[in-house]
């Protein structure tokens, strides 16, 4: 995590391989509102916006040492619990603000299973705690490791089926999977880029947290190639579903 003088940010930043500087995967904004702030983990609020972030670790000796890591140093009030999903192993928790954060390692595309063009198995198993720290040869956690990424983002939403138009037709994702009240979508053949759920209902506000200083998740990118041919037939396809488009970001030389 890097602070940066004069301005109320954090950065979580990793370096990519052939990158000549990190990349910010998360960044931390202030908000000097006491109004935004609770202590109570269990208070979910009733808008859409975040459910987690997923912190996707390049390799599984990482895991290893992140969770004996937080088993000696975090108050155990952060800590949500763990899982095995079939394509990876997760360790869940949640910051003082309470944004759900999952940090997990993905088993080999070869070990997923598919059936069809889009629809991949996944389930929420016990992680099998004694086989990751037997079997793995980890040392001391040093903090996030080169080639780190945000593998995903999982959301609260209102309503699952114009999220998944949303996601699907108009954004161009494959929807991969579903649980019950909630939904996957990805691309390139990746479990989920996103998700979606209703668990705290279906009655709840639009996101407020990008508009009236509210913690929360302000917004999340997604890193497509480099590409003219690419950002060209993103751009028509979004354009065609109604999405307006600001010729100025495309032209920006902003990273």
């Amino acid at each position: 995590m890097e602070n940066r003088s004069g301005e109320n940010k954090a950065y979580l930043i990793s370096h990519g391989l052939g990158e000549d500087r990190p990349s910010s995967l998360l960044i931390l904004s202030q908000i000097d509102s006491i109004k935004s702030v609770t202590n109570d983990a269990n208070k979910m609020k009733g808008e859409a916006g975040l459910y987690h972030f997923a912190i996707l670790l390049p390799e599984r000796k990482f895991l290893a040492s992140f969770m004996q890591h937080i088993r000696k140093n975090l108050d155990p009030k952060y800590y949500e619990g763990m899982a095995d999903h079939a394509v990876s192993e997760s360790l869940y928790l949640h910051d003082p603000d309470n944004n759900g954060i999952e940090v997990y390692h993905d088993r080999r595309p070869s070990e997923w299973t598919w059936s069809g063009t889009n629809n991949i198995h996944m389930v929420t198993e016990p992680l099998d705690v004694k086989n990751l720290l037997k079997h793995e040869s980890y040392g001391p956690w040093h903090g996030i490791p080169g080639k780190t990424s945000i593998g995903h983002v999982h959301l609260h939403v209102s309503n699952l089926s114009n999220a998944k138009n949303f996601y699907q037709d108009t954004i161009g994702l494959f929807h991969n999977a579903s649980y019950p009240g909630t939904n996957f979508f990805a691309a390139d053949r990746y479990h989920h880029n996103v998700a979606t759920n209703t668990w705290i209902g279906t009655n709840i506000l639009p996101n407020s947290a990008n508009n009236l200083g509210k913690l929360g998740l302000d917004h999340f990118a997604s890193q497509i190639p480099d590409e003219k041919k690419e950002i060209d037939s993103l751009k028509n396809h979004l354009i065609s579903n109604g999405v307006y488009i600001d010729e100025k970001l495309l032209k920006s030389d902003s990273p």
